[in-house]
C-alpha cells in the first residue's frame, strides 16, 4: 500500500486503491492515474496556482506580480529555440533576456522551410512537453530535487556561454544560484512545491502568451524587429498562424493535464526494501484469501 505524504502537513494523505501499483522502473517509484476526487483533494494547491499563473501572466500588471516566473518562462522558451537550432547543425549566437519580460535567441541554421519551422515551433512545443514531463515527477523527491538543480545549472551555463546583455546576466545568474541552492537545501516538501510551480510555468508557456500568439505579428525586441513564432510558422508552412497558436495552446493544455493526472511517486520508506514490501503485500493477500479457498474445498 502506498501513502502519498508530501502534502500531509496541510492536506490529508490519499491512499491508493490498488495494492499492486504498476512499476515504472526497478526502483521504489510507481505511477498511477488518480480519480477526480483524489486529484482535487491532493493537488488543489497546484490547481489554484495554475489558474493564478494563467490569469496573471496574461494581464500587464499580473506579469510583474509574478515577475520571476515571467522571466523564467521567457528564458526556457528562448533556450529551446536555441537547442532546436543546435539539433539541426546550427548554433546559438546569443540569447538575451530583457527587463520587460521579452527575450530573443539569435541563432543561425541551414536554410529551408523545415529548418525554419523546426526552430520556430520549438519554443512553445518544447515548453509544453518538457513542463509536462516535469509535472509527472513532482512527487518523487529525487525527481523534484534533480529537476530544480538541473534547471539552475542550465541557467548558469547559458549565462556563461550565450547571454550577452547586462540585465539578462545579472538576473539569470541570481535566479540560477537560487534554484541550485533550493534544489540542494530545501526540505523535500518545499522542493516538490517549487518544482511543481516551475513545471507548470514551463508547461503553460503558450497559454500565458495568448496575446502574443494571436494578436502580435512582429515586435521590436532588444532593437531587433522580430516576427512572432506563429507568423514564422505561417511563412514556413503556408498554414495560417492562428492554427499554430491554437495547436500550441491545445498541446500546453494536454501536457499540463497529463502531467497532473499521470504522476510518478516514490513509495514510503520503511524497514523493508522494495522486494520485501511487495512480498509482504502478496503474503498478506494470500492469507486473506485462505478462508475462501478452504470453504470452496
Amino acid at each position: 500500500m502506498v501513502v502519498v505524504e508530501e502534502d500531509a502537513a496541510i492536506d490529508p494523505p490519499i491512499r491508493y486503491a490498488s495494492k499492486y501499483p504498476n512499476l515504472c522502473c526497478g526502483c521504489r517509484c510507481t505511477y498511477r492515474v488518480p480519480t477526480l476526487r483524489e486529484l482535487f483533494d491532493r493537488d488543489r494547491r497546484l490547481l489554484r496556482s495554475i489558474l493564478l499563473l494563467v490569469v496573471l501572466l496574461n494581464l500587464p500588471i499580473g506579469r510583474y506580480i509574478l515577475y520571476p516566473f515571467m522571466i523564467f518562462s521567457t528564458w526556457i522558451h528562448e533556450l529551446l529555440h536555441g537547442l532546436a537550432a543546435l539539433s539541426i547543425g546550427g548554433k546559438i549566437i546569443w540569447l538575451n533576456i530583457y527587463s520587460n519580460g521579452s527575450g530573443l535567441a539569435h541563432t543561425s541554421y541551414p536554410t529551408g522551410a523545415f529548418q525554419k519551422a523546426w526552430v520556430a515551433g520549438a519554443g512553445y512545443q518544447g515548453t509544453a512537453i518538457v513542463g509536462g514531463i516535469m509535472l509527472m515527477f513532482r512527487r518523487t523527491e529525487m525527481g523534484a530535487r534533480a529537476g530544480t538543480l538541473i534547471l539552475g545549472l542550465e541557467m548558469l551555463f547559458t549565462c556563461l556561454l550565450f547571454v550577452r546583455n547586462i540585465f539578462g546576466l545579472v538576473l539569470l545568474i541570481l535566479m540560477g544560484v537560487i534554484l541550485v541552492i533550493a534544489g540542494w537545501r530545501l526540505p523535500p516538501f518545499w522542493v516538490g512545491e517549487l518544482h511543481a510551480l516551475i513545471a507548470a510555468t514551463t508547461c503553460l508557456n503558450a497559454i500565458t502568451s495568448i496575446h502574443v500568439l494571436f494578436f502580435v505579428n512582429e515586435q521590436k525586441i532588444g532593437g531587433v524587429t522580430q516576427t512572432s513564432d506563429a507568423i514564422s510558422m505561417q511563412e514556413a508552412t503556408n498554414i495560417p498562424h492562428k492554427f499554430w497558436a491554437c495547436l500550441w495552446m491545445f498541446l500546453a493544455f494536454s501536457m499540463t493535464a497529463l502531467g497532473i493526472c499521470l504522476v510518478v511517486e516514490t513509495k514510503e520508506e520503511g524497514g523493508h526494501n522494495s522486494g520485501d514490501s511487495n512480498a509482504a503485500d502478496i503474503n498478506e493477500d494470500l492469507q486473506e484469501d485462505r478462508p475462501l479457498a478452504t470453504e470452496m474445498t
